[in-house]
C-alpha cells in the first residue's frame, strides 16, 4: 500500500468489535513510535501497552464523564506519556524559546496510528481522559518522576 492509500485508510475509529490485539501486533505499533522523529533525537515519551485485564481499567479513564462510549470495545490501548527533556533538546528549547515534547509526542502517535492502519487496526487518538485513573490503570504513582 503507497502513503496516500494509507492516509486515507487511517481513520478515527469509533466502533470497535471488542477483538483482543495481539502482543505482536503491539509490538509493531511501538516499534514504529519508537522510529518517530523527535527533536534532538531525545524520544521524550514512555509508552504503555494496555493488553488483557487492565484494558478495562484504563477504559474507566477514557469514558470519564460518559465520553468515549466506543472504548469499552477497545481492544488495547498505547498509553503514551511525556518524559523530561535530554541535555541537547533543553538547550534547543533554551535557544528556540519554546518546548518540542507536544510536536514530538504528536508525530508519534501519528506514526503508531498509521502504522496500526497499515495492519488491519482501527484507532482514536484520545485526548480526553481523566489522567490520575488512567495513571494509576498503568501502574504510575504520584512520585513517579514522569510528565
Amino acid at each position: 500500500m503507497d502513503f496516500k492509500d494509507l492516509t486515507l485508510k487511517r481513520e478515527s475509529c469509533r466502533a470497535y468489535t471488542g477483538e483482543k490485539i495481539t502482543k505482536e501486533q503491539l509490538e509493531i505499533i511501538l516499534e514504529a513510535g519508537r522510529m518517530s522523529p523527535s527533536a534532538c533525537n531525545s524520544q521524550p515519551w514512555y509508552f504503555y501497552a494496555v493488553n488483557g485485564d487492565k484494558v478495562d481499567a484504563v477504559t474507566k479513564g477514557v469514558q470519564f464523564f460518559k465520553t468515549n462510549p466506543f472504548a469499552s470495545k477497545a481492544g488495547a490501548y498505547v498509553v503514551v506519556i511525556g518524559a523530561k527533556p535530554n541535555y541537547p533538546e533543553r538547550v534547543g528549547q533554551s535557544i528556540c524559546g519554546r518546548e518540542f515534547m507536544e510536536n514530538d509526542i504528536g508525530m508519534t502517535v501519528v506514526s503508531m496510528a498509521y502504522q496500526a492502519a497499515d495492519i488491519g487496526l482501527g484507532t482514536c487518538i484520545i485526548g480526553a481522559f481523566n489522567e490520575k485513573v488512567v495513571k494509576e490503570a498503568i501502574g504510575i504513582d504520584k512520585k513517579d518522576k514522569r510528565s
